[in-house]
């Protein structure tokens, strides 16, 4: 029986390989093995006559001890890239990559000989931390939250919703910028130099010819009423200067204390989504308490100085700057 006699011999060149070898004169097949062949055979011959089909593949055992095995369905593999494809696939450079890769946040590439290879944890890595760097995060808490990604302490979605309530804004101020006739509207009938003024203690910042940005509206108007009492607009950034620096102090301290007891106290349960809705709830009564204990500071201490005699200054100055 010949190589051709047999068409799953043609699709399997070691296996032909080997029927050729057989059919040597020096190296006689078993018994065992020519039943088999004509076994394999039978099938073919039969279906037409006698006369084998090339293109028919009947299902047949590879030969005993053979290494080739009868191939299944592929699967598809992952793509993979060396670092300076993945480079080009995701936009970041190959120096960046190194340095994430050192700084803990990118997982190593599979080594296969010297070269490394990155797959698609890598490419969603990589685009986790521009996201994070967008929202402004630093190395060290992107490496800390992935950490605490990759152990199944945290969740993304749920770390989202905290970061997107601990970033949002506490009052509506956003700066505003408006031209010259929208500016003069806004600040009415002034004293000459006023506008000057306003620009030095930083409420008003002149952008072009006819455009004016306020950095914080809510402010400027606080002095603009502050000036129609009587309070100066220099007067009334000294007071603006103490309170920045000591509620700056305070919100450091709270917020740190609060995290502290993130769950052990502050958050109903020991949920993101608690922790969450406790920070939600403390931005309308945090400024609330706020006023309150500053009112109730501001009411002792006046009081306190009424009772010492120390308000008798007030006059004293008052009648040394009319003389």
């Amino acid at each position: 029986m010949t190589a051709a006699a047999l068409p799953w011999v043609r699709l399997f060149p070691m296996a032909r390989a080997r029927k050729e070898r057989d059919s040597k004169p020096k190296k006689r097949s078993s018994r065992r093995a020519r039943k088999r062949e004509a076994e394999a055979s039978a099938p073919a011959v039969a279906a037409t006559g006698g006369t084998p089909e090339p293109e028919s593949e009947p299902e047949s055992e590879p030969d005993e001890g053979s290494d080739q095995v009868e191939a299944g369905p592929e699967e598809e593999e992952a793509p993979s890239y060396t670092i300076d494809e993945l480079a080009a696939h995701t936009g970041v450079p190959s120096r960046t990559i190194r340095f994430y890769q050192s700084s803990s946040v990118l997982p190593k590439p599979e080594k296969r000989g010297r070269v490394a290879y990155y797959g698609p944890e890598h490419v969603e890595r990589l685009r986790l931390i521009g996201q994070l760097q967008d929202r402004g995060l630093r190395m060290r808490a992107i490496r800390t939250l992935v950490e605490q990604l990759d152990t199944g302490e945290l969740a993304l979605q749920e770390w989202l919703g905290l970061e997107e309530q601990l970033s949002s804004a506490w009052v509506d101020d956003t700066p505003q910028v408006l031209d010259r006739a929208a500016l003069g509207e806004r600040l009415g009938e002034r004293r000459p130099g006023f506008l000057a003024e306003l620009g030095r203690q930083g409420l008003v910042e002149a952008r072009g010819d006819d455009a004016y940005l306020l950095p914080s509206p809510s402010m400027l108007q606080i002095a603009l009423a502050l000036e129609d009492a009587g309070v100066s607009l220099e007067i009334a950034a000294g007071a603006q200067a103490i309170l920045a620096r000591h509620l700056g102090k305070a919100a450091s301290e709270l917020a740190e204390y609060f995290v502290e007891h993130a769950g052990s106290g502050f958050g109903q349960g020991k949920s993101v989504a608690g922790v969450t809705a406790a920070f939600l709830e403390l931005r309308s009564l945090g400024l609330e308490a706020v006023r309150l204990l500053f009112a109730r500071e501001m009411e002792q201490v006046l009081r306190h100085m009424v009772e010492t005699g120390s308000a008798a200054r007030i006059d004293k100055k008052r009648r040394r700057r009319r003389g």
